[in-house]
């Protein structure tokens, strides 16, 4: 696609994929200043042709695209935005403005599906459930559980028995059991870390390209 240029404004032709489904979910427009947002911030940033303006997907609706990776076509002049997450991309509230766009099945997550078990025994009786007992019960004993599995895990990676693979699997399950609880009793979501990670990988690119 060629560039398009408008009131000496440069716009090239952005298409979202979602990073694990590639499911393509929209397509838009960017000005240099948009890609250099989106690079910085890990926001899907575009212009608006209609608006003449620019603009951050999600800022009013908060369906927020999170930008893990820009891909550039051949001759530079139009981009895939590649997003993590799964706010709806759509205005009209739905996943893909392409509602019949293939998508393949989603890379197993298994912190998404840990978070889902936890948040299911939110209102269970810590009577009769650990996790919720975890969640409303003594913070100090979770931070506690929390350092002992941390060790375990450190015990598991540095014996040297037959079966290390194993021990590791069972005891980082441990971990990341009680460590998304923890998350839990704060209310952070994945989607908070998500940011956090891409925020980081945004500034490592950056440091490259300035060193």
């Amino acid at each position: 696609m060629a560039i398009i240029q408008e009131r000496g404004r440069n716009l090239y032709p952005v298409v979202v994929q979602h990073a694990s489904t590639l499911q393509v979910l929209m397509s838009a427009f960017a000005d240099d200043e948009a890609l250099a947002l989106t690079k910085k911030t890990g926001h899907a940033h575009f212009y608006s042709r209609s608006r003449q303006e620019l603009w951050e997907k999600g800022k009013t609706s908060g369906n927020y695209l999170m930008v893990s990776r820009i891909l550039p076509d051949c001759d530079n002049d139009s981009f895939i935005y590649v997003i993590t997450n799964d706010k709806p991309a759509c205005h009209v509230g739905s996943v893909s403005c392409f509602a019949d766009s293939p998508r393949q099945e989603e890379v197993p997550n298994p912190l998404a599906r840990l978070q889902h078990y936890i948040e299911a025994r939110l209102d269970h009786d810590p009577a009769t459930s650990y996790t919720a007992r975890l969640l409303r019960g003594s913070l100090e004993k979770l931070l506690k559980k929390i350092g002992e599995e941390a060790i375990e895990v450190i015990v598991a990676a540095a014996t040297n028995s037959q079966t290390p693979g194993a021990d590791l699997i069972w005891e980082s399950s441990d971990l990341l059991y009680h460590l998304s609880v923890l998350l839990a009793r704060f209310d952070i979501s994945l989607e908070a870390l998500d940011r956090e990670l891409i925020r980081r990988h945004q500034e490592s690119i950056s440091e490259i390209h300035e060193s």
